[in-house]
């Protein structure tokens, strides 16, 4: 904005020269025939035009027929205008207009004066008006004093006039000369004397900029250094605390700036003056101390010219311009305007509304006339909550609950149960609120339904006693006996501490934690979405809900939320290692991301519900139903992948089905992406959810949700090309992850996968798996017990298991993904595919070395060499030796090469068929029906 500050200002310094060049052509030429011409380009003008009024009033020879008749049009539009003219009385010139809009008919006569002459010309206003008459006088005043006094003064004139007794209502805006010098607007009304709420505004820019909307406040005009914005000082009368800013802004200007594919990039005026508005509420904030500022801020702009914008071009102009926003206290910023219908051509009045309530969120709806309620006890709740960077939990019911949803309240009876609660928002009396919300879909119009447990800030910051652990407790027992799964917005200071509770306090907690264990261990889903920072207790508890082995339940976190066991400024008290702030100890980014504790990432608690939402998408199975409702695809089942885009840098392959080829792919070790065949085997019409996408160390794995035939599957696959380590690896490990191999946390991931669908989903797992990595490091990582904790998940997997062999299947990863582990599973092959305890490499090498010496000593070449050897004298041994440990090793490496490919034509997919370990053996082409058929099968039977 900075740079662009001299060519803003050379190009109003252009504007004014301009406007400046007609008036003088006009004092000239009062007759002049493109007069109209000139004051159409005057009223189009994108800069304030009052202060050029002001600096003509007194000047000798100056016409102020045109300005005043520019203002006017300016501020009433042409819309039902009639019998507009400029008049001459005594010498002073005037202008007057008829209008007739929305059925309300009056004249309008507007005048120019300085203080001195101001009884003269009103007494000439009055000769001019009717009894539906309005008037607005513009005027100079030297050695302004301050607003109330100068309200007094003209009040007392207007009433010496007689003026209020003739006119409906009089505005007297008071122009300042120069730039340091604010403009006044007083306006005054029959029986009502100054009409205090639109104070500093005239009244069709108040109406405009909806200021009557603030009449609940006392508003006091605060001075801007750009005479265009208005900023207001709000204070509600029954309630001096609520003080707010309200900003407010003209835009004469729309045209936008778009790229070379007419894509829009920016509008700079409504920007600037949104930029306008920012800098003169942060003005007055800085003058605050820090923690006094207001947070209930708010910005008006209103806009001249109709949109032709689309309103998907508006909302991604709004999304835009969000990050200039941020830290300025507001509660909203609006854009008022007129948008075109692209068809009819027809104008309708819209609002672009940014909000601040529950995250960012930018909507387009019509203008409103409501007024804007002062604070009361729940709003209060509301932004105490804001303040300390958290979210209240009852602003988050409704967005729980979606388009159509409901949330019901509950709380607990003499009985200690759940009960529904019939009460205001906010009259919560423990640091948890508790409810069922259910939200309609597509395939459950009766509504996903869980139990809702929602973190209260405002309440000790969520400590956890009695009251809270309580309802806890209740809340899974009502989720038990519902059959559905539980919400938990977590946010909690811990165990909580005080003068007049201890360790009582902590058995509760234990309490609660038993009743999670339970309730998981017999099948129940907990999902958390970490809505702050949790401390202590809260993260054990999402702990036990979310991240061990048997658990089904997800953990979303946010850029604003984290898990510490002890906060950083205890940590730091007590000389513990800690980190610059509590997310650097437990956010996401830097530790319970990359650790896989948390699985899935949202930018903000909105985007969070989404991510809820696409998880029951996959995982919701109403009440008294055994598993997830198959969904309606487009998406043909028996669909040939092999066209499948392979979009992958430094890749041999260009389409799916070139990984199966036998000309290009023939012995199935070239690598590729695991993630490019997952979203091309899954149904297109449907989205795909990956879980534990920041795990790192894990990528060799790769878990998705997605849809097969419509059919909520759970999809494994093992990437199939080398991932580079971050960071220095250590000498006793892999310098990368390669390809085809489980190490200990992808194997950690894989299991977690495999017991979360357990008794939900089909389990489908796409495998080019060479085995477990038996570095010392990967030992030393628990690769044994990971590893072991697959064959666990496989033998206990309750439903349907299709694991399809894609290139390579060798080792102990055939072990833990035998179909002998579940008789559920079906093993499919692709084509040309490799299945055996050991690849043939390795065996030619290690199991049949000896064969392999033996070939190479028979050999003909060597024997020849070696006899020679034999027989050479010591100076021609000298040459032989050297070529014959060549001829050795070239032979050698013949030699292992063809007994690795007699191991693999014995031990072929063929033969795996044939003892029982792989079902059937499928074309490439065949890949997504056979595993389609397959999952329903499974289905049938289960």
């Amino acid at each position: 904005r900075w740079a662009a500050q001299p060519m803003l200002r050379r190009k109003r310094a252009e504007v004014y020269a301009g406007v400046r060049g007609h008036l003088r052509y006009l004092d000239r030429n009062p007759a002049a025939p493109d007069r109209a011409e000139r004051i159409a380009k005057m009223v189009a003008s994108p800069e304030p035009l009052v202060r050029l009024l002001g600096q003509r009033i007194g000047k000798p020879g100056v016409d102020h027929g045109p300005m005043l008749e520019v203002l006017s049009r300016r501020y009433y539009g042409n819309r039902g205008a009639s019998d507009a003219r400029c008049v001459e009385v005594d010498g002073d010139s005037y202008f007057t207009a008829e209008y007739d809009r929305d059925g309300e008919r009056f004249r309008l006569v507007a005048a120019a004066t300085d203080l001195a002459g101001l009884p003269a010309v009103l007494e000439k206003v009055a000769g001019l008006s009717t009894a539906d008459s309005v008037a607005d006088v513009y005027l100079t005043w030297a050695d302004q004093p301050d607003a109330d006094a100068m309200a007094a003064i003209l009040r007392e004139i207007l009433d010496r006039a007689g003026l209020l007794d003739v006119l409906q209502r009089v505005t007297v805006s008071v122009a300042g000369h120069t730039g340091t010098v604010m403009h006044h607007h007083f306006t005054f009304r029959p029986g009502v004397g100054e009409d205090r709420v639109i104070r500093g505004l005239h009244p069709l820019i108040a109406q405009r900029l909806q200021l009557p909307r603030l009449r609940t406040f006392d508003l006091t005009r605060l001075p801007s250094a750009d005479e265009e914005v208005y900023v207001f000082h709000c204070v509600a009368p029954d309630n001096p605390a609520d003080e707010r800013l309200a900003a407010m802004a003209q835009v004469r200007d729309l045209t936008p700036l778009r790229d070379v594919d007419g894509r829009i990039l920016a509008l700079p005026a409504a920007e600037g003056a949104l930029d306008a508005c920012l800098d003169a509420i942060r003005t007055v904030q800085a003058r605050r101390p820090a923690k006094k500022r207001f947070d209930t801020n708010r910005i008006t702009i209103y806009v001249w010219p109709p949109s032709e914008l689309t309103i998907e071009e508006l909302k991604a102009v709004a999304q835009r311009v969000l990050p200039r926003t941020a830290g300025a206290g507001l509660e909203e910023v609006l854009f008022l305007g007129r948008q075109r219908d692209a068809a009819t051509g027809e104008l309708t009045d819209i609002a672009v509304k940014i909000s601040y309530d529950a995250g960012m969120r930018v909507s387009v709806t019509e203008p409103t006339t409501e007024p804007i309620p002062p604070v009361d006890d729940y709003r209060q709740k509301v932004l105490s909550a804001r303040r300390r960077g958290t979210t209240y939990p009852y602003e988050l019911t409704d967005m729980l609950a979606g388009p159509g949803g409901t949330f019901t309240e509950y709380d607990l009876d003499d009985a200690g149960a759940l009960v529904p609660v019939e009460r205001p928002k906010g009259r919560n009396r423990a640091g948890i609120v508790a409810g069922v919300v259910s939200t309609p879909t597509e395939r459950y119009p009766e509504g996903v339904t869980r139990v809702a447990l929602l973190g209260d800030p405002t309440r000790a910051l969520g400590a956890l006693s009695e009251p809270e652990c309580a309802r806890v407790i209740a809340a899974l027992d009502l989720a038990e006996r519902m059959r559905v799964p539980v919400d938990w917005f977590a946010l909690s200071a811990g165990a909580r501490i005080a003068m007049n509770s201890g360790t009582e306090n902590m058995d509760w907690v234990a309490a609660a934690l038993k009743r999670i264990v339970e309730f998981t261990q017999n099948g129940g889903e907990i999902n958390i979405v970490v809505a702050g920072i949790t401390v202590g207790a809260q993260p054990y508890w999402n702990a036990e809900a979310t991240m061990l082995m048997h658990t089904k339940g997800i953990l979303v976190m946010t850029p604003d939320s984290a898990m510490v066991l002890t906060g950083k400024q205890s940590l730091d008290f007590s000389g513990g290692v800690s980190a610059e702030d509590n997310f650097g100890i437990g956010g996401y980014d830097r530790v319970m991301g990359p650790n896989g504790q948390a699985q899935y990432w949202a930018p903000d608690l909105r985007g969070a519900r989404n991510v809820l939402m696409a998880h029951y998408d996959h995982a919701y199975i109403a009440p008294g139903e055994s598993r997830p409702r198959r969904a309606v695809t487009s998406d043909p089942v028996d669909r040939d992948i092999s066209d499948y885009p392979h979009a992958v840098p430094d890749s041999d392959f260009a389409t799916v089905g070139e990984i199966f080829s036998r000309e290009r792919n023939p012995d199935r070790k070239k690598a590729f992406d695991i993630r490019t065949l997952m979203r091309a085997l899954a149904d297109q019409d449907h989205a795909v959810l990956e879980r534990w996408a920041g795990m790192a160390d894990a990528e060799t794995a790769v878990v998705q949700d997605v849809h097969l035939g419509g059919i909520p599957v759970c999809l494994l696959g093992i990437e199939s090309r080398s991932v580079p380590r971050r960071g220095f690896p250590p000498t006793d490990g892999p310098d990368t992850y390669t390809a085809g191999t489980l190490f200990p946390r992808s194997s950690k991931k894989a299991a977690r996968a495999i017991n979360a669908a357990s008794g939900n989903r089909p389990l489908v797992v796409l495998a080019n798996l060479s085995g477990f990595d038996g570095s010392p490091e990967s030992m030393r990582q628990l690769q044994l017990e990971y590893g072991a904790e697959i064959g666990r998940a496989i033998v206990n997997f309750r439903g349907p298991i299709v694991f399809c062999v894609i290139s390579r299947y060798h080792g102990g990863a055939f072990v833990v993904f035998s179909k002998a582990l579940n008789p559920n599973m079906t093993v499919l092959a692709v084509e040309g595919s490799f299945a055996s305890v050991i690849g043939g490499a390795p065996a030619a090498a290690v199991v049949f070395a000896g064969d392999v010496n033996a070939r190479t000593a028979k050999d003909p070449r060597v024997a020849d060499l070696e006899a020679r050897v034999a027989a050479a004298t010591d100076a021609e041994r000298a040459a032989l030796v050297p070529q014959l440990m060549d001829v050795r090793a070239a032979v050698r490496a013949e030699k292992l090469g063809e007994v690795a490919a007699e191991f693999d034509a014995v031990h072929s997919i063929q033969r795996a068929v044939e003892v029982g370990s792989v079902d059937a053996i499928i074309r490439p082409e065949e890949l997504r029906p056979q595993i389609i058929a397959a999952i329903e099968r499974g289905l049938a039977v289960a």
